[in-house]
């Protein structure tokens, strides 16, 4: 069973700067860590770091020191990338620091990192195109035209407008080019004038510490990291690489190792080529121009003609990337709610953030036309500030960041003494001291004395506070929000990525029930090596989906509620020439070769019920058969499925009906309506399913519901819906997906009020999901009518709550199903509204070598949730065989009641005591996997396993009794939709 969980962005992450946009889950991993270094280098633009950093650093920092300035940042910046790089090989992230954070100190603070980056990035995009604006408006002066920069400023931010608006990002290759451009010049300009000036083009005394330390040394720091901004960027292609957990950490290590030795040594031999300690005067008099006038100097026109186009350029590229990388976390922001919706919204045709992006462009022109009203400078003041407010912003981001990967690895045992102690320690405290020494000299960064402008390092603080307060005001009036957002998972460690001893088990276990998820415990079991035996009181594998099972509640028209894109086992994919909703006996087909391929028919017994299961001392069973054998096992894990046991609710009247009354686990097929009047009771998925076989087949359909409820639609644009909002398929250009479920349903479906139902009462994530709007058409045409709850029968028909009456000759109870476990004696658990209350939905509170599997409820396609709940077994079987983690299992069963709801406030109804919502479960299961060093499942996790050739057909069978009808096969999760 699936539901739509909140739309996927089909826009990149927020922080994407060069790559073009499109579904993440569409992109092939072709990026080799050579290209990314490529990438992140060519983001950090080197010439505009050289052109617009350097004369500034010279004039308001610590003067010809600046090289060794880059030294520091660059070794601050090799700690962060060792700590950041740690932490991203266990916890996967689309290179949103925030996301990291938020794992490691919470999401108060996490979105207080988020605000932040906003701010940082907004502020770099406001500042640059003033840059822009300067230099441009420098370089055509030169050639005797005259634009004033406002006018270059204006094209700049039209130019970044739309394309920011059409989500068009300079390709790679451009961008390769560019880069390669930048370099050859610059590097021109090193060989040129250290060929003229011999070793004065060295001024080695910039390492000085008397020299270091004279000056702003905050505000050289800043200029520094200030050049280094986009190497960040390389945790953006982690999705598009074959092995991120390392191509990512060696990419981000080499981009910033190669640009901290151009940077150093090219700053030098410019401060070389402007006479060593005279190079601040002349940055003081050339400024903006002073390395076009070295460039000029030393390589004449043509090198300074290129200085300068190339320099306009990159600036422009640079506005672009800041603009969408902007724009792209507001979107995302916007998405998560922690901003108006609305600016998460993507364009239908361009997958852009385009209002995001508009709100972006707005601000800037808002922005850059106050500050040039009021006479600021373009270059000295407006870009300065705006650029040194956007990197105070993002080194406070990285400084968080490091404290997060130091308190992430602080209680782990895979920490590293340096990149999980040491190195983000020194990327903390270097960042940390980085931006207090700049906003300290923050008034001689700017150069003015505007207060105002003065007061600009108050909006982190400012920023951050609104951050952690909203965070703090969602967690209380909005906690699905809350819990939705920065949600991050763990990466996975395969099975031959954890290093486990081989154990050899003394204990033996029984499974109970022959249905997927007793299949699933069986091959757990199997890989594990630990001895069970298993009972099955049906002839064959299937449970419910084998109509033929006495007790199935299958019906013929009954198909998978989750459609095969989501659905399926691990390692046994369902198959590609399936239906995108398979009907019951595909998916039994399914089932038997899944026994088939794994060998499971030469592990079960078939036609023998479990009669009694009784606990005897030393956490042991005794288990009665009903061939007449008694056994003894020191484990049991039931799983007898949740669908065989009716609820039939008892309505007044009930017994003076002339009619037929019965519940929906009797019925069948269609044909058992025609010529009937008939009533289907509850609009669950089953209830649908069947209300639609009564409007084809019916001489008359009614369908009475209690409630409102909410109808998804199987397909979006002719795709499975839960492929679609899962990410695994790519929704057609030109649809637009919003991030809000329960506007995305109303958008979809309408007005349900139309055709006599009840409006919705609860969100949409607050009930089980019913996928089926074939109801809606037969509604829409008359051929059903929706009644309201039935106030009483009478001797032809009932009487409504509203007062009306109807007749009919039959009644379809589609009521559910009680959970009953009858070969166990209930008092061994605990009860809530007809549910055994379970830790973690598995485990016995009070008997601990009991199990359950599959008494659970969450909108999600079971079978591999399932088969994470298996894991959880064999870690506690493996804990009791071995006594490694058994104290702490104990005590968790005993004393760990996690909310696992997600936020949700899930309606009031029996159904839904103990429902939860999948994110959470999944990510509380990994998290209990990482503790306990377990590995976690993919499709290659069983390969082992997995035998050479398909086991024989023939089960054995059991050579006396018969089925027990009193003993339930297990059943499937997907089917309780027909409940």
């Amino acid at each position: 069973m699936s539901t739509p969980s909140p739309a996927p962005s089909p826009i990149p992450s927020p922080t994407a700067l060069t790559e073009p946009s499109g579904p993440s889950a569409g992109r092939e991993r072709t990026l080799t860590t050579g290209r990314v270094v490529f990438l992140v280098i060519a983001a950090a633009a080197p010439m505009a770091a050289m052109v617009g950093n350097v004369p500034l650093a010279l004039i308001r920092g610590n003067g010809i020191a600046l090289p060794s300035v880059f030294v520091l940042a660059a070794v601050v910046l090799l700690c962060f990338c060792a700590g950041f790089a740690a932490m991203t090989r266990r916890v996967a992230n689309e290179g949103a620091f925030y996301l990291l954070v938020a794992r490691a100190l919470g999401k108060p603070l996490g979105a207080a990192s988020a605000y932040l980056a906003i701010l940082g990035y907004a502020a770099l995009a406001i500042g640059l195109p003033a840059a822009f604006g300067y230099f441009t408006s420098l370089v055509l002066a030169t050639s005797g035209i005259n634009v004033p920069w406002g006018v270059c400023t204006a094209v700049s931010v039209a130019i970044v407008a739309f394309l920011g608006y059409r989500n068009v990002d300079l390709s790679a290759r451009i961008l390769g080019v560019l880069m390669c451009l930048e370099f050859a010049v610059l590097i021109a300009l090193d060989v040129l004038t250290v060929g003229q000036r011999h070793a004065a083009a060295l001024p080695w005394q910039a390492f000085s510490p008397h020299v270091v330390f004279t000056g702003s040394i905050g505000i050289s720091a800043m200029f520094a990291f200030t050049s280094f901004v986009g190497f960040e960027s390389a945790a953006l292609y982690g999705e598009e690489t074959k092995s991120p957990e390392r191509s990512i950490p060696r990419a981000a290590f080499t981009a910033v190792s190669v640009i901290a030795v151009f940077y150093v040594f090219t700053s030098l031999i410019l401060i070389g080529g402007a006479g060593g300690d005279q190079a601040p005067a002349l940055a003081q008099q050339q400024v903006g121009n002073f390395v076009f006038a070295l460039a000029q100097q030393y390589g004449g026109t043509a090198l300074y003609n290129a200085c300068a186009v190339l320099m306009c350029t990159s600036l422009l590229a640079s506005y672009l990337a800041l603009h969408n990388a902007a724009s792209r976390y507001v979107f995302a922001l916007g998405r998560e709610a922690f901003l108006p919706r609305p600016l998460g919204e993507y364009h239908p045709r361009h997958l852009s953030p385009h209002i995001a992006s508009i709100a972006v462009s707005a601000l800037t022109v808002l922005v850059v036309g106050a500050l040039a009203l009021a006479g600021a400078d373009p270059y000295l003041v407006i870009a300065a500030s705006l650029i040194g407010l956007g990197t105070l912003g993002i080194i406070s981001v990285q400084a968080v960041t490091a404290l997060a990967v130091l308190v992430f690895f602080w209680r782990r045992k895979d920490r590293a003494w340096f990149s999980g102690v040491v190195a983000p320690v020194i990327a903390f405290l270097g960042l940390g001291t980085g931006v207090a020494l700049a906003v300290a000299n923050y008034a001689t960064l700017t150069g003015t004395a505007n207060k105002v402008i003065d007061l600009f390092p108050a909006l982190l603080v400012i920023v951050a506070g609104g951050g952690v307060a909203v965070a703090l005001w969602f967690r209380r009036a909005k906690p699905a929000v809350y819990a939705a957002f920065a949600v991050s998972h763990l990466r996975k460690r395969t099975d031959a990525t954890v290093a486990r001893a081989k154990v050899t088990y003394t204990r033996k276990y029984v499974i109970v029930g022959g249905g997927p998820s007793s299949m699933i415990m069986a091959r757990a079991l199997m890989k594990e090596g630990v001895p069970f035996d298993w009972f099955e009181r049906h002839s064959d594998f299937g449970g419910i989906w084998d109509i033929d099972n006495p007790g199935t509640p299958m019906y013929e028209s009954a198909h998978f509620i989750s459609s095969k894109y989501t659905s399926g086992f691990y390692g046994a994919p369902m198959p590609a020439d399936f239906p995108d909703y398979p009907t019951w006996w595909q998916i039994r087909d399914y089932l038997r070769g899944f026994a088939r391929d794994w060998g499971l028919y030469g592990k079960v017994t078939f036609n023998t019920g479990v009669e009694r299961a009784e606990e005897l001392d030393g956490d042991r069973w005794r288990i009665s058969l009903s061939d007449g054998r008694v056994l003894d096992y020191d484990g049991l894990v039931a799983a007898p499925g949740v669908t065989w046991h009716a609820n039939a609710p008892a309505i007044q009247g009930a017994e003076s009906f002339g009619g037929e009354i019965r519940h929906s686990v009797s019925y069948r097929s269609g044909q058992e309506f025609l010529g009937k009047r008939v009533l289907i009771v509850g609009a669950g998925n089953s209830g649908v399913d069947i209300a639609s076989d009564a409007a084809r087949l019916a001489d008359r359909a009614f369908l009475s519901v209690r409630r409102g409820y909410r109808y998804l639609p199987k397909h979006i644009a002719g795709l499975p819906t839960d492929a679609v909002v899962s990410g695994i398929l790519e929704p057609p250009k030109g649809v637009s997906l919003s991030s809000d479920i329960n506007k995305l349903i109303d958008s979809l479906v309408g007005d349900l009020t139309r055709f006599g139902l009840p409006a919705p009462d609860h969100d949409a994530l607050a009930s089980h999901p019913i996928m089926n709007t074939q109801v809606l058409h037969h509604l829409a045409h008359g051929d059903l009518i929706a009644k309201p709850d039935i106030e009483h029968f009478t001797a032809d028909g009932a009487v409504f709550k509203d007062g009306s009456v109807e007749e009919f000759d039959l009644v379809v109870l589609c009521t559910g199903y009680e959970y009953k476990l009858p070969f166990l004696d209930p008092d061994l658990f605990a009860w809530k509204d007809g549910h055994p209350q379970l830790y973690l939905n598995v485990f016995n509170r009070s008997h601990d070598s009991l199990y359950v599997l599959g008494f659970i409820e969450f909108a999600d396609a079971a079978y591999k949730r399932f088969d994470e709940m298996a894991q959880l077994v064999v870690m506690d079987i493996r804990a009791r065989e071995t006594g490694e983690h058994r104290d702490e299992l104990r005590h968790r069963k005993t004393n760990d009641y996690p909310n696992l709801r997600g936020g949700i406030d899930y309606i009031d109804s029996p159904r839904h005591a103990n429902y939860v919502e999948s994110s959470a479960y999944q990510s509380y299961l990994a998290d209990l996997r990482d503790r306990f060093d377990w590995p976690d499942l993919d499709h290659q996790y069983y390969d082992d396993i997995r035998p050479g050739a398909p086991a024989p057909a023939a089960a054995r069978t059991a050579q006396a009794g018969s089925a027990d009808a009193g003993t339930a096969t297990a059943g499937s999760a997907e089917a309780r939709a027909h409940a």
